[in-house]
């Protein structure tokens, strides 16, 4: 998240927003911003299994959390790239969602 953070003015100069969405109590979640110093959105409170049910999300065996899952949502509301993650690589850097940013602006033009 933090390296969402060090590009968010790249992702406003295009227009495009970063949120972040997450299993922990609202406590958690605001000490997960405030120690990472992120200015996004974040929510808090998913319900683990459902969430998982639905975008096939990674879980912790016992069903208490969710492994990174990074989404890329078009404006259309359709999820142009998923990339799902069981452990500490493979996950969508901000590079990687700015590059795609740009691809699908170019190709509209």
């Amino acid at each position: 998240m933090a390296d969402f953070e060090k590009q968010l003015s790249e992702f406003e100069k295009r227009d495009a927003l970063v949120v972040a969405a997450s299993v922990e109590t609202q406590e958690q979640a605001l000490h997960t911003k405030e120690s990472n110093e992120l200015t996004f959105p974040m929510s808090y409170g998913l319900a683990t299994m459902p969430f998982a049910q639905t975008f096939g999300a990674y879980y912790h065996p016992k069903g208490t959390s969710l492994h990174a899952t990074g989404f890329f949502i078009t404006p259309k509301d359709t999820i142009e790239m998923a990339v799902y993650s069981s452990g500490a690589i493979g996950r969508l850097t901000a590079s990687d969602c700015l590059q795609v940013l740009d691809f699908l602006q170019e190709s509209e033009t």
